[in-house]
């Protein structure tokens, strides 16, 4: 059995890490049907201007989303839509066997 390397394990991690939040998962699966504005991020996610910048810059800087300026607005993409091939490996099968899996873990 080989191991990837530290590199290529790091990256993924960094990828897990960044994705691991609601807030940015929100973002993502938004960004699922096409390039979206900030201003619309904020009001449908319902956080502060800085917090949904914040999310943004991190995904942006994790190479998953870029940004365009149009006017006075920022538009945001999704770089590679295989990003949500790793969202959906999550379905509601995985799901349901995590579940049971935990509730027979944990049931006394």
């Amino acid at each position: 059995m080989q191991i990837p390397d530290d590199r290529v394990l790091d990256f993924k991690a960094r990828i897990f890490k960044v994705i691991g939040d609601t807030n940015r998962l929100k973002i993502l699966e938004m960004l699922r049907h096409g390039e979206i504005c900030q201003c619309e991020l904020i009001s449908i996610i319902g956080q502060a201007q800085p917090t949904v910048s914040r999310h943004l810059r991190l995904l942006e800087d994790a190479g998953l989303i870029s940004s365009t300026k149009d006017s006075t607005r920022t538009l945001y993409k999704v770089v590679d839509d295989h990003i949500f091939s790793l969202l959906d490996a999550i379905d509601p099968n995985m799901m349901e066997l995590v579940s049971r899996e935990l509730t027979k873990k944990y049931s006394l």
